[in-house]
């Protein structure tokens, strides 16, 4: 435990939403070479096997050579890849319920590989593991399904390289966002990551969990993370929408039965609403390294 770490209860920490996205080793697509790419939601680390990486940020441009390491902030920006570049991308989640990132602060970074060994070392085994159960290349993981046991390796090497990225982060003098919540909203927090997506949204059992009534607890909601429990949940579902969409070939239909949907015409005018562009469309445009 550092300095600059919170000291929260084991409960505060459970409902750190942590969760991984996408994990490859080879060259980006073609179409994520020269593109501007959203990096708000989330986090992400590319370590340069070969070529360079160039990020048009508003800070200024952040250039990644080979053996370096590259964390894009969090913002949209411009992605430039040299014709012979070759990647380990991670994507994950690691996010309060509010949607606030662990670390709160949205500037990028670029380190030399071999002063944190840590990141790459955890980062091969867990690409490793999810490849030789899932090759599919950029097939989303959480889309995926596996037994118990392999979910608790996979949980492992996750959290194996989660720490070896906290850890470089901290030492690059990244803060953590320090996160207190009131028991109730936690509890129907974890009750709305649990539900199915599929099922619709879990109204008794949210309620149950928090041990109050609908109105105070859209009140306590709104006061903490600025939303009801249903937005909660819609923007949960939205978030699962975008990341098939962004890294597979999913089906519509098939996107749609898994968010709860009677067909594929009621989800595509749901996510219009929300995404303000249609699934096809957003499919076409949001390609990520």
């Amino acid at each position: 435990m550092t300095p600059d770490t919170p000291r929260l209860s084991l409960h505060e920490w459970s409902c750190l939403r942590t969760e991984l996205r996408w994990i490859y080793d080879r060259p980006p697509r073609d179409q994520a070479r020269h593109a501007t790419c959203d990096h708000r939601r989330g986090n992400w680390a590319w370590y340069l096997r070969k070529g360079t990486v160039t990020l048009a940020t508003k800070a200024g441009p952040l250039k990644a050579s080979a053996g370096q390491w590259l964390f894009p902030p969090a913002e949209i920006s411009r992605q430039d890849f040299s014709d012979d570049a070759h990647l380990l991308s991670v994507s994950f989640l690691c996010q309060w319920p509010s949607g606030e990132n662990l670390f709160g602060d949205t500037g990028g970074a670029v380190v030399d590989g071999h002063r944190h060994p840590s990141l790459e070392k955890n980062a091969v085994s867990l690409e490793r593991l999810v490849r030789r159960h899932f090759p599919v290349p950029h097939h989303s993981y959480a889309s995926q399904s596996a037994d118990y046991p392999l979910f608790l390796r996979f949980q492992q090497a996750f959290c194996q390289w989660l720490d070896a990225w906290f850890q470089t982060r901290l030492i690059l003098g990244s803060t953590p966002a320090r996160h207190r919540g009131d028991a109730r909203t936690l509890r129907a927090v974890r009750a709305l990551d649990e539900a199915p997506l599929e099922e619709g949204f879990p109204e008794v059992a949210v309620r149950q969990a928090a041990g109050v009534g609908t109105v105070q607890l859209n009140r306590l909601f709104r006061g903490q993370f600025k939303l009801t429990p249903r937005q909660y949940w819609e923007r949960r579902r939205l978030e699962f929408a975008r990341l098939c969409l962004e890294t597979s070939a999913m089906p519509l239909k098939e996107l749609a039965d898994l968010l709860g949907f009677r067909n594929d015409s009621h989800f595509a005018v749901w996510f219009k609403r929300h995404a303000r562009v249609s699934p096809g469309r957003y499919r076409d445009h949001h390609s990520h390294a």
